[in-house]
């Protein structure tokens, strides 16, 4: 079996996509997971550590214990990037903000709750020199998301109406049983087709989320005349208790994929678009407080998509992933890392979709 990025498995309207099977798991580390851990972890491939801190950030007391944490994981591994995921009530300080200047991290991105806890979830990042994206690519990704947020968003109610133009196509949720092995086959080529360098293969992720559905919500779209597969997509939920006694229940979009060289498709470019309204509605009904994503800067549909629906932009995470693909932006110094940029809808915001029998 070929890794990723490094065979010539493809994923298009006409099939060819080599044999390939996914035995049950048990078991698999957590830097399979979008969301990460609680406690400090080094993603190899990727030569980062990651973490969702459970503490409130509030002072300077609390941002010494939140550092000293990953000091230990810092100085064993020496990373290229360390990014933390914190929770505050309102804005963080001034202070606090001034100290992490002074240790060398930065503030990336924030997500508030927009709910009347005033928490909110800010990315910080502190990254090695060699590893910071040049000043001409950084200005090619902003200019990109500088079109995309000038341009009028579409909403979900014309999502729903160009899905059902399109016709013949339904949207279906995906749970245990559900795929029959050409479907596992042909997941697997788009997935490559689509990411040809990625942190892990995806069929073990997809037996994963098979086996987990409490964890991940997966929706795809289907012919109704071929019955094949055309896109997919994912969202992980992860319930964060944290240290004042206090859950914060997050979704996070993963794996987001569509066929390539499909005729029948015509110009409708948002197949991804149905399915992230759809899982955005499932996320609301299992009581999420946040539904995110992490969309490579460099492309941009996928940041489209994420604007049509309504979501807001959070900030951009620097050289933050090991991933690649078909990109939009002409960089001067090409990485096998991206930046990647966050987008969500808050609580307040999930309850404001209308559900349609579109979904």
């Amino acid at each position: 079996m070929s890794q990723p990025g490094g065979g010539p498995d493809t994923a298009d309207c006409n099939g060819g996509i080599v044999s390939t099977s996914i035995g049950p798991v048990t078991s698999l580390p957590a830097d399979y997971s979008a969301f990460g851990s609680t406690d400090p972890l080094y993603d190899r491939a990727g030569d980062r550590i990651r973490w969702f801190c459970p503490w409130y950030i509030s002072d300077q007391v609390d941002l010494a214990r939140m550092l000293d944490a990953v000091a230990g994981l810092e100085r064993r591994e020496s990373p290229g990037r360390v990014t933390i995921r914190v929770v505050s009530r309102g804005d963080l300080s001034p202070q606090v903000g001034q100290l992490l200047g002074a240790t060398g991290f930065q503030v990336e991105a924030t997500m508030p709750l927009g709910d009347a806890s005033d928490r909110i979830v800010t990315y910080i990042a502190r990254l090695r020199p060699s590893r910071r994206s040049s000043p001409a690519d950084s200005s090619s990704e902003q200019a990109l998301l500088a079109q995309i947020n000038a341009g009028p968003r579409k909403g979900a109610a014309a999502i729903r109406e160009e899905f059902h133009q399109l016709g013949g196509f339904q949207v279906e949720q995906v749970g245990p049983g559900t795929l029959s092995t050409a479907d596992i086959d042909r997941l697997i080529g788009m997935h490559r087709a689509t990411f040809p360098t990625f942190p892990y293969e995806f069929e073990h992720k997809l037996a994963l989320m098979l086996a987990a559905p409490d964890e991940y919500l997966i929706s795809q779209v289907r012919s109704v005349g071929n019955g094949r597969i055309y896109a997919f997509s994912n969202l992980e939920i992860n319930t964060v208790p944290l240290a004042d006694g206090s859950d914060l229940r997050l979704a996070e979009y993963d794996n987001s994929m569509r066929a390539a060289n499909c005729p029948e498709l015509g110009e409708l470019k948002s197949l991804g678009a149905i399915l992230r309204l759809e899982l955005a509605l499932r996320a609301r009904d299992c009581g999420v407080d946040l539904c995110h994503a992490e969309s490579r800067a460099s492309l941009g549909a996928i940041n489209r998509i994420s604007y049509d629906l309504g979501m807001n932009f959070g900030g951009t995470l620097e050289q933050h992933l090991l991933i690649s693909g078909p990109s939009d932006v002409n960089y001067q110094n090409p990485s096998r890392l991206e930046s990647m940029n966050v987008w969500y809808l808050n609580r307040v915001q999930l309850a404001a979709l209308e559900k349609s029998p579109a979904c």
